[in-house]
């Protein structure tokens, strides 16, 4: 999977990032796990396909208009808004995380 935070250039989420950590714990697997942590993409030039994008919430607010553009590039993946907070916003807020993770995990397993 792939985990996008902005666009404009696009970012993804890789190697030591919070956000990482939580994919791990989760079991997805990260297609950018062996780049930098934060690394600017070219969409046009990705080797592997990911079987799932996600979208974030945040820091840049993808929403559903996004799906369709990011679709283009990747006609084979399964493109999903998530909620950053629960990816990204430590402390008090992991609590409401193990409810989202095990939702997600339902629409991943569909």
């Amino acid at each position: 999977m792939a985990y996008f935070i902005w666009k404009s250039p696009w970012m993804v989420a890789a190697n030591n990032t919070f956000i990482n950590y939580m994919l791990t714990l989760n079991k997805l697997d990260n297609v950018y796990l062996h780049t930098s942590r934060y690394p600017e993409i070219n969409v046009d030039a990705i080797e592997n396909t990911p079987d799932f994008v996600f979208l974030s919430s945040e820091p840049y607010p993808f929403n559903q208009n996004h799906i369709n553009e990011v679709q283009s590039y990747f006609p084979k993946s399964k493109i999903i808004l998530v909620d950053g907070e629960m990816f990204s916003w430590y402390g008090s807020r992991l609590i409401q995380a193990f409810n989202y993770f095990k939702d997600l995990n339902g629409v991943l397993n569909c």
